[in-house]
């Protein structure tokens, strides 16, 4: 599947001895954080919105926030986590836009005016909270368009234009990592069906390419996310 090389795109971005933070919602970036973690054997510790301290081991439900997953795993209540993230020690956070920019700035709470929004979204949390401090940010979006990565978002729910962190999004045509001294989204790895000016075609802002590798995923790989994501939900990403 196709989701197998977004997961895998994302499990990459993770290097060791990262302290890595799954926000709400975000079943691809639970997945990759396992991948890197106990397939991969990157040395990382996993928390997020369901306050499980690096759990051993999940099965995929419709939310990240399943209470479950705490299940024979110390707890480690949000507060803490955003504790962490504002000494500086959160290194990843994962959020999943609806709208990204050329700036960095996304939106998760409407398109179109907010007075009167086409589409109410579910809001950002502690989006414009987190974006800033975490070390590096990765944003996925899975609908890669340019009504979805546009020049400017229709409402600024986050940002990372004013930080110094690393930030990069993965979509289902590329990745892209944001060039701070350049201003840029800069084109670093790519999927075996991705091309170049369909990229370019569904972008709505200027991207540059820095390196055409290929994202690929083994059997073991897949075979591997399938046995997290028993019921197959992540299907329904694609």
């Amino acid at each position: 599947m196709k989701i197998d090389y977004v997961i895998k795109a994302i499990a990459e971005l993770i290097d060791d001895g990262e302290l890595v933070y799954v926000g709400l919602n975000s079943g691809p970036a639970l997945l990759a954080s396992f991948l890197a973690r106990d397939f991969q054997k990157k040395n990382i510790q996993i928390v997020g919105v369901a306050e499980a301290y690096n759990p051993k081991d999940i099965i995929l439900s419709p939310s990240t926030g399943d209470p479950f997953f705490i299940k024979d795993s110390p707890v480690m209540i949000t507060a803490d986590s955003f504790d962490l993230a504002q000494k500086g020690r959160l290194d990843v956070m994962f959020l999943g836009p609806v709208q990204v920019d050329q700036e960095t700035n996304i939106n998760l709470t409407a398109i179109g005016r907010y007075e009167r929004p086409k589409v109410k979204l579910p809001g950002g949390a502690a989006t414009a909270y987190l974006m800033p401090l975490a070390k590096k940010v990765i944003l996925w979006n899975l609908k890669h368009s340019k009504n979805s990565i546009v020049k400017r978002v229709d409402f600024v729910t986050g940002t990372a234009r004013n930080s110094d962190n690393e930030v990069f999004l993965v979509t289902n045509l590329a990745v892209f990592k944001f060039d701070r001294e350049k201003r840029t989204w800069t084109i670093v790895s790519i999927y075996p069906w991705s091309e170049l000016e369909d990229i370019v075609n569904n972008t709505g802002f200027h991207v540059e390419l820095k390196s055409d590798k290929m994202i690929t995923v083994s059997p073991e790989e897949s075979a591997y996310i399938n046995t997290l994501d028993p019921y197959n939900l992540r299907s329904a990403l694609e």
